[in-house]
Parts: structure tokens; sequence; C-alpha cells
């Protein structure tokens, strides 16, 4: 499948263009606290009327079926259309930017995102994209009185075969950073 730059998508989201689309997938997530499960990913992004930002929209599932079921070989949509929505484990709204006053150099585009989700975190991120891989770190965070803690997360991802990869680290708990959801997802 060869790669158009979506239309009137603006030029400063050209080096994220790639990620433009509705992806859907599954993988597995589990945490020292949280014991493995199968997830059902639907990730949403788009350019927001010709912003200089891409927004994003993350809804994860838990999958009825065992974590066993899902099979990374697999391409994630057909994953997603074989495993069974459960419970809705987490979603997550944000927007992402190449950051303002940066050129790129040798390929590689320094960005920024902001994220919030209705667990009680909205978090600033920094990080890089370069060709096909991406690379965040959370910067900041801010909690609401009730919210879990949680004390960083990191999210690298790429294009492989045409499915996007993506791992997601986080220190929660009291716990340092650890693996905790890596999956796999394709283009709807």
């Amino acid at each position: 499948m060869v790669f158009q730059i979506p239309e009137n998508i603006a030029p400063e989201c050209y080096p994220m263009a790639w990620l433009v689309d509705t992806w859907q997938g599954a993988g597995v997530l589990e945490y020292e606290s949280i014991p493995a499960a199968g997830y059902l990913h639907e990730l949403i992004i788009d350019n927001d009327l010709g912003g200089p930002y891409l927004r994003i929209r993350s809804d994860i599932w838990i999958a009825e079926e065992p974590a066993g079921a899902v099979d990374k070989e697999v391409p994630g949509g057909i994953m997603f259309d074989q495993l069974t929505k459960g419970q809705l484990w987490s979603s997550m709204s944000g927007y992402l930017r190449a950051t303002p006053g940066s050129e790129a150099r040798d390929g590689v585009t320094m960005l920024e995102a902001t994220s919030a989700s209705p667990a009680g975190h909205a978090m600033t991120w920094a990080g890089l994209i370069k060709g096909p891989q991406l690379q965040l770190q959370a910067d900041a965070i801010a909690a609401t009185p009730t919210a879990s803690d949680f004390g960083g997360a990191r999210i690298m991802g790429g294009l492989v075969n045409s499915d996007l990869f993506m791992a997601y680290d986080m220190a929660a708990f009291g716990l340092g950073m650890a693996s905790y959801m890596a999956g796999r997802l394709s283009r709807a």
C-alpha cells in the first residue's frame, strides 16, 4: 500500500501524516498488580479541520477472551474482529503537534502532546518522530484528588508491514517504569 498525505492537512503535520486514520487492533496488557488480559484498541487520529496539530481519541476494552487468544502475528484489524469487547478499560483524548519553532534535523521532528482521561489524569508529553517511528515521554502529570497514583508514562510506536505496533510503559501505584500494554493496530 502506497501512503499518500491526506488532503487538507496542515504542513506542520506532514511528519506525522502517516498516523492520520482510524486504527483498530488488539494486544495484551499486564502490570505488576494487573493480571494479563487481552484488549481491543480503537485509535482515531485526524487533523481536526486542518489545524497545525493532530487530534487523538483512544478507547481500550478488555477482551472477553483470555490474553492467550491475542496472536501478535495476526494483523491488528483481524484480531480486533476476532475478539469480543468486554468492559471499557480506558479512554483518552488529546492533541499532538510538531514542536513550534523547532526544525527537523536528520529526519527527526520534535513533538509535543497533551492528553486527558476520565480516570482523572491530564498529561503533557515530549518526544520525537522519525519517519514511521514515534516516541513520547510524559513530561508533566496532573491528577484529580481521587485519581490513582500515576508517576510517568512512555509511548513507542512504529509502522511494520502497514500495521502500527505500539507499546505503552508506565510507572503507577508506587511502582517503577515497566511495560504495561503492547499491541498491533491496522488501518480500519
